[in-house]
Order: C-alpha cells, then sequence, then structure tokens
C-alpha cells in the first residue's frame, strides 16, 4: 500500500484541470487567405474545448476518458485508430439519424448508448493497444499510480485497461438512460430525471446540445461524442452536484486543510470523526434535529480529544434537488453554535447515501494526509450506527467493496474503521457523486 503521503500528492496532480487544446489544419502553399481561414474555423468548430464544470465531471466519473483527453501521445494514438474510428463514424451516424427523427429525448438517449458489442470490440481494441502500443501501455501505467481504479491495479494491463474502459463505458449509458430517457435510478426520489423525455422544451435543449455534439466527430477521439452527449445532459437536467465545491481543499476547507499539514497525529486516538448527514426532507429547512443530535455527539468526542477534525458528510439530497447541502448546515451548526473551530471541521459535501458518507470521508482522509494507519469514528444515532455495523452487504451490492478493513462496534453511537485505498474506485452509475 502507498503511503498516504504519496496517496496525497496523487490526488493533488489529478486536481490539475484539463485544457483541451484546438489542433489547427496545416495549409498548403498557393491557398488563398479566404480558404486557409474557413479550413482553420473548420477545425476549431470540431474540436470543443471543456468548461470547467465538465473537467470536473470527467475527472471524477470517467478518469480513464479524462486522461486520454489532455491530448498527450496516447490521444493521438487514440484518434488515429482505424477500429475506434469505424466506430465512431457508426456512432456519427446513428445519431445524425436520431437527430432528424427522434421526436423525444429518450431516442436520442438510444441513439448516445454504447451497444455491447461496442463495448466489447472497443475492449479487445484497447487490450491489443496496452501489449503493443508503449504510449497506452504508460498510459495504463499511470493510471495505477494515481490509483482511480484501485480494484483492477493488481489485474495484468490488459485487464486493467478493459475494465476500465466497460467502468467509463457503463457511465456514459448510465447517464444516458436515466437524464435522456427518463429511466428510475436506483434511488429515484432523489435523483431522477429533471424533465418528461417528451416535454418539447426539454427536446429543444437537447437537439440544441446535439448539434454542437455532431460537430465533434470528424478528427476527434471516438468517445468524443457520447462523452459530451453525456455532459451536457447532466447540465440541461441541473445535476452538478458532483463538480459544486470543488477541489475540496479549498474554501471551506481551506483552514482545516492547512491545519492537516501541522497535525501531531500521536496525540490522538483517531484521525478523524465522521457524523453522516441527516437530511431534513421537508422543503426550506436547513437542518433536522437528527442532524444536530449527530452533530453535538461529534462536538463532545472532539471535546474529548478523540480526533484533531470532525468530518461532516453530506450533499444536496433531501428533499430532491435541495438548494441546502447538509455538510454545509451542519459546519455551519458546529462553529456557530456549538463552539467548534472552523480549523476543526471539514466538510465532505457530495455523499448521497450512508455508504457513500463513509467512503467519500475516507477519500478526505487520504486528502488530508491523515495516517493510513489510524482509525477513523464514526458517530451516529444508535439505529444509523447499528445499521453502519450490518451495512458490508449494501457496500458491496451499491459500490462493489467496502471502503475499510474491518469495523468495530464501539458503542450504540459509535463504530471503527480503517481507512482502504479501494475507497478511491469510481462509481460508474452515480454520476451525482461517483
Amino acid at each position: 500500500m502507498r503511503s498516504a503521503v504519496n496517496m496525497s500528492l496523487c490526488m493533488l496532480l489529478c486536481l490539475v484541470t484539463l485544457t483541451a487544446q484546438s489542433q489547427r489544419r496545416k495549409t498548403t502553399r498557393g491557398k488563398s487567405k479566404a480558404r486557409t481561414t474557413k479550413t482553420a474555423r473548420a477545425a476549431k468548430a470540431v474540436t470543443p474545448s471543456y468548461t470547467t464544470t465538465q473537467q470536473v465531471q470527467m475527472r471524477k466519473s470517467f478518469y480513464l476518458l479524462y486522461l486520454l483527453e489532455r491530448n498527450g501521445p496516447a490521444h493521438n494514438v487514440v484518434v488515429k485508430d482505424a477500429v475506434f474510428n469505424q466506430i465512431a463514424k457508426d456512432r456519427a451516424a446513428r445519431l445524425t439519424t436520431a437527430y432528424s427523427q427522434c421526436g423525444d429525448a429518450a431516442c436520442i438517449g438510444k441513439a448516445l448508448e454504447w451497444t455491447a458489442d461496442e463495448i466489447k470490440e472497443v475492449g479487445d481494441e484497447f487490450k491489443r493497444l496496452a501489449v503493443s502500443n508503449p504510449d497506452i501501455a504508460e498510459t495504463v501505467q499511470r493510471l495505477k499510480v494515481v490509483d482511480r481504479y484501485p480494484l483492477y491495479t493488481e489485474n495484468a494491463d490488459t485487464t486493467f485497461i478493459r475494465k476500465a474502459w466497460e467502468d467509463a463505458a457503463a457511465g456514459l449509458n448510465h447517464i444516458s438512460r436515466v437524464y435522456l430517457q427518463g429511466v428510475p435510478p436506483r434511488y429515484p426520489r432523489i435523483d431522477s430525471i429533471s424533465f418528461r423525455p417528451a416535454d418539447p422544451a426539454f427536446v429543444r435543449q437537447v437537439k440544441t446540445a446535439v448539434q454542437q455534439i455532431l460537430a465533434a466527430g470528424t478528427g476527434n477521439a471516438f468517445y468524443r461524442q457520447p462523452l459530451l452527449g453525456s455532459l451536457k445532459a447532466l447540465e440541461i437536467n441541473g445535476r452538478n452536484e458532483a463538480t459544486r465545491y470543488e477541489p475540496l481543499y479549498k474554501d471551506q476547507n481551506a483552514a482545516p486543510f492547512a491545519k492537516s499539514r501541522r497535525t501531531n497525529w500521536n496525540a490522538y486516538r483517531f484521525s478523524s470523526i465522521l457524523v453522516p448527514g441527516s437530511g431534513p426532507g421537508k422543503a426550506g429547512q436547513t437542518m433536522d434535529s437528527m442532524g444536530m443530535f449527530r452533530c453535538k455527539l461529534a462536538a463532545e468526542q472532539y471535546r474529548n480529544n478523540a480526533a484533531p477534525f470532525i468530518i461532516v458528510s453530506g450533499g444536496h439530497v433531501h428533499p430532491y434537488k435541495t438548494p441546502f447541502c447538509e455538510a454545509i448546515e451542519m459546519k455551519k451548526y458546529m462553529v456557530g453554535k456549538l463552539g467548534i473551530p472552523d480549523s476543526a471541521v471539514i466538510i465532505e459535501p457530495h455523499a448521497r447515501h450512508t455508504t457513500t458518507n463513509i467512503r467519500n470521508a475516507v477519500r478526505l482522509a487520504y486528502l488530508f494526509n491523515m495516517p493510513a494507519t489510524k482509525p477513523m469514528l464514526i458517530v451516529s444515532d444508535s439505529f444509523q450506527s447499528l445499521a453502519i455495523e450490518k451495512m458490508a452487504a449494501r457496500f458491496i451490492n451499491e459500490i462493489g467493496y467496502l471502503p475499510y478493513t474491518g469495523l468495530e462496534r464501539k458503542a450504540p453511537t459509535e463504530n471503527i474503521i480503517l481507512p482502504d485505498l479501494k475507497a478511491w474506485q469510481q462509481d460508474p452509475e452515480d454520476p451525482l457523486d461517483p
């Protein structure tokens, strides 16, 4: 296992913003100035850049594609590959037909989906390139270093890149199905589409986006059209929860992040105290009594010198598309009402479930350079604490792994865990908190 220091450095490197560079076509001598200008404009039109929000979503949901989009040698290999280009050509034809013939967003969403045969064909080609092409082989090693796919790290390079690709394809298909076709997600009350797929206003927005996507065909990577389609589908639906508050070592977490660099960890039994959020479930309400109770439990442990930090975890969850973030409201309460220092309260503003409260807190433990060998304390009401003790099956079912090693029920309102690097594994089927 890599040290927490190396893990933190890797994470910080991953937070570097990528910019998709426009590729200018070379013009031959003797061409007119008007012809040259026309060619340059065409090149710019088919190579759109990504917004900052889109870049963050890519990094968190589709790290393989995020890395390839940095326009290095591996990107050039992908763009020139004959197998990939044929798949892209077929996709472009399918999407062009959908744009002209579809009367609802669900029909367009189907055109953006990867078929099972396409996913297999791309996976097979990536496997071949991982062996035959040094640039793709190097990309696989870089992916292993940053630990965005830790479940696959021990696999052979060919298996690793195939699985990373399959995750990306599954994530793209999930967005298309939920946020264009209206297929209910696992938790429809909080994660579902914002429109009816046949809503005329929604269809107009989707078709406007498709016009831009169709331009991203020739001269671009084979995955560019469905990737842009997914990013735009999230934008149209207003589902940018995963990109808010990033990077997590700045703004409300700036003071705790600075403090973590000078903390004497040996003075504490636990690296941090995790408080899972409790959404009020009522429009206009920022916190409920259960959330306040959990915060008070954590404050008591902090005052007893159990840990130098409290992690308050919870995103924009209940009710549907609430403007209030559980973590931010809990921090306000702990600092403003309970008198906990601002520098001691770390917000984790993305989790939507108890499973991801824990997974995301473990990620923050690594990001904040907390020692991986020091346990974390989870405090909550007795009902949720008992559920956490028995939650292993739910972890496996929903995210595919346990983000910790071992779990000890210390008291009716307390559980203890050790962080595990598997927590960095991206969830392709939760674009709101991957």
